[in-house]
């Protein structure tokens, strides 16, 4: 039978340890206090063939002011033609990319996912290593849905977490997932970095989104997109 985690059980009762301290109020937040800076957004999106040829490219960098709803398109280029709609609302090009962003850490972080809630943990193994993010030290905490019993039901496959460790605070999630919707498929996966601002404030970093979606008599349809946060200033 599969052990039950990823490397022992010290790794497994260390993780679960550390995930019960966990504070996600930074992560929760982040997009919250983007409005508090000026902030420049470079967003690239690709659409490719099954293969992985580009077919289609869009591409922006925006310049945000504080408190303001909209920012200003300082250069945008594309080539080809998305084929927007179905369930790749969160992926397909934006309709007016002038907008504040979309909150990712909503999408990619909803309450009490599988992994975290108590009741549904057994469906996976779990594993805990110290690390560092761009000097930061942090704890790099791993949950994989087992191959087996209630883990072949989990819609979330892979979910790693890195914890701040002087203050257990959430400042970076990666998340695969294989969802089932009717006679739609979809793979995916999705990260989401946060930084620290020079007044101490976790803003977003990079947010990263790559997904599959497979639809009857189709062929499938291939997305990702990448979005990076710089020059943050007061």
């Amino acid at each position: 039978m599969p052990s039950d985690t990823i490397t022992s059980a010290v790794d497994r009762d260390s993780a679960l340890a550390v995930l019960t301290s966990m504070r996600r109020t930074a992560f929760d937040s982040a997009f919250a206090r983007l409005s508090d800076y000026a902030v420049t957004r470079s967003v690239r999106t690709e659409q490719m063939t099954p293969t992985g040829t580009t077919t289609a490219v869009r591409s922006y960098e925006i310049q945000y002011q504080p408190g303001t709803e909209r920012g200003t398109i300082e250069r945008r280029d594309s080539s080809g033609t998305f084929r927007d709609g179905g369930l790749f609302g969160r992926v397909a090009p934006e309709t007016d990319p002038a907008a504040r962003p979309t909150n990712v850490a909503a999408q990619i972080f909803p309450d009490q996912p599988a992994y975290i809630e108590p009741r549904t943990r057994e469906a996976f193994r779990y594993a805990l290593r110290p690390g560092t993010v761009r000097d930061t030290p942090v704890y790099i905490l791993e949950a994989t849905a087992r191959g087996y019993g209630t883990g072949q039901d989990q819609g979330v496959r892979y979910a790693r977490l890195h914890l701040h460790r002087p203050s257990r605070q959430l400042i970076a999630l990666t998340l695969v997932r294989n969802d089932q919707v009717l006679l739609f498929g979809e793979d995916s996966r999705m990260s989401l970095f946060l930084q620290r601002t020079a007044d101490d404030t976790w803003v977003p970093h990079t947010s990263r989104i790559r997904a599959v979606l497979h639809v009857p008599f189709r062929t499938p349809r291939r997305f990702r997109t990448v979005s990076s946060y710089t020059n943050y200033r007061r």
